[in-house]
């Protein structure tokens, strides 16, 4: 049998950062952005604040007032889509860096692409109801707002179709070797080392962020385990598990450098749930001391960062 022992020491001697994983990285997730604009129609008043400053005979400097522009349920139910936007963005991505753009594994991508889809078009429809709606919402103003009224801060239909909007753009992750058909060999290999360790840290960041929204619930499920019998009893809603066990799915999906610590809590959390169900809980002492247990030796292991991210 012949045996490349060029080969063999080529491996040996492979540079470190070219086994950071890059092209697996950026071959199992992009990053993607979202940016939203609702003004939320509401302004300070300084008249207002001095007039009530001088009913309560307080100085000036230490009262401020805001005014409402405006009531409207479509402008209400307009701000809940784009809150709504925001949250699902964040629940199902990781942060990378600190421009706004966020990691989307692959393995997500379909799933939050079909949801952030029809937010969007719920956002859409929703824009033009409040649209329609703001004149006669505008107009109502000069009445409900009196002397606080002020027509020159009512924006034009116009401007606020301008600024109401919503956008997600996607991007692949760039690859350090990229670098290296643009500069020379020197430049190249600490460009390279420098974003490699930037990749590294970003990775460990959002991972860490993944940890520090598990404690939460986990911490919350514990609290609310623990008592023993009906007079004790602290009480918890059907999402006491619900909220728990969607992080298993999380951390399968966006362990994407496939992390022992994090495939470790997964299972983890898999196996202390398994059969476990808001019911069962409450009525059974044994079971809810066996959770509680097993959560609370979860909760000890999660690891706390150790990067000031």
């Amino acid at each position: 049998m012949n045996y490349d022992t060029n080969n063999q020491d080529n491996q040996d001697n492979q540079d470190p950062l070219d086994q950071i994983k890059t092209p697996s990285l950026a071959s199992s997730a992009v990053l993607v952005s979202l940016s939203r604009s609702v003004p939320d129609l509401v302004k300070n008043d300084p008249e207002a604040a001095q007039a009530l400053a001088r009913i309560k005979n307080a100085d000036k400097d230490s009262v401020s007032a805001k005014k409402k522009l405006i009531v409207s349920k479509a402008h209400d139910n307009l701000q809940d889509i784009s809150r709504a936007i925001y949250r699902y963005h964040t629940e199902n991505t990781l942060p990378w860096g600190n421009l706004g753009a966020r990691l989307l594994p692959n393995a997500k991508s379909i799933d939050y692409q079909t949801e952030i889809n029809d937010l969007l078009k719920q956002f859409q429809l929703a824009k033009e109801d409040f649209l329609d709606d703001y004149p006669r919402a505008a107009s109502a103003a000069q009445h409900r707002l009196g002397d606080m009224f002020d027509q020159s801060l009512f924006p034009s239909v116009y401007e606020l179709e301008r600024r109401i909007g919503v956008r997600v753009e996607y991007e692949p992750i760039s690859d350090p070797s990229d670098f290296r058909v643009r500069v020379g060999d020197q430049a190249a290999a600490a460009m390279k080392e420098q974003f490699g360790n930037v990749l590294k840290l970003r990775v460990e960041s959002a991972y860490a962020d993944v940890f520090k929204r598990l404690r939460e619930p986990l911490e919350n499920m514990s609290a609310r385990l623990n008592y023993a019998d009906d007079k004790d009893k602290t009480g918890f809603r059907d999402t006491l598990v619900g909220n728990v066990v969607k992080f298993v799915e999380l951390m399968k999906t966006c362990n994407i450098t496939n992390d022992p610590t994090m495939t470790k809590t997964a299972n983890d959390l898999r196996a202390a749930l398994e059969g476990v169900t808001p019911e069962s809980l409450r009525n059974s002492p044994t079971q809810r001391a066996a959770t509680k247990a097993k959560v609370d030796k979860i909760i000890s292991e999660i690891p706390e960062p150790t990067l000031d991210f």
